[in-house]
């Protein structure tokens, strides 16, 4: 079995990537990364450590996920994330493949609006690149406000449990590119 680490800013991040990635990897096994680690102490000298710390010769893959909390013209966003990713890939033996989220995760789920609206019983009207959403989750939020549930970021994991992953792949192209890769990397092992 092949084993794939997966490194966060939340566990509930993590946890997500991961439901929605056993849906088409059933023979791959996942193991969280860091879990006690969140937000800007991914950049800590204290993060870094823990997860050389985590690893382990058993782990093939990591998926290294960030959001960018920005558009992706937003250059120097870009240069510091892919900086810190770099570092980290390079604490990870070259073992790295980076899941960088254009401003949040839940533009995932809006790229998979019907399986939300299903579940939150609400009607949230999105078509295009959820790339293009400034604050995906405040979205999320707002149109569940007078929902019998509101969406909350712990929820990302059963959300994303009933998310299709192929129409996720289909309406959201960083989604895709990161899919095809992390797929040819599998492959290959």
């Amino acid at each position: 079995m092949i084993k794939v680490g997966v490194i966060g800013e939340d566990p509930y991040d993590t946890k997500a990537i991961i439901n929605l990635l056993k849906k088409r990897h059933t023979s791959v096994g996942f193991k969280q990364l860091g879990k006690k680690l969140t937000g800007c102490s991914l950049d800590s000298e204290k993060f870094f450590k823990t997860i050389s710390l985590d690893m382990d010769d058993t782990i093939s893959v990591v998926i290294c996920t960030r959001d960018l909390d920005g558009f992706d013209s937003q250059v120097e966003k870009l240069k510091a994330r892919q900086a810190w990713f770099d570092r980290l890939n390079d604490v990870l033996g070259e073992k790295g493949i980076f899941l960088l989220n254009i401003f949040e995760l839940e533009a995932l789920i809006l790229a998979d609006i019907e399986s939300f609206n299903l579940d939150y019983r609400v009607s949230i009207n999105f078509r295009g690149d959820p790339a293009m959403i400034s604050d995906p989750k405040g979205l999320l939020q707002s149109n569940t406000r007078k929902a019998k549930k509101t969406y909350a970021v712990s929820h990302c994991p059963s959300v994303f449990d009933k998310l299709d992953i192929d129409i996720i792949e289909r309406n959201c192209r960083y989604f895709r590119v990161f899919l095809r890769d992390f797929q040819k990397r599998i492959a290959s092992l």
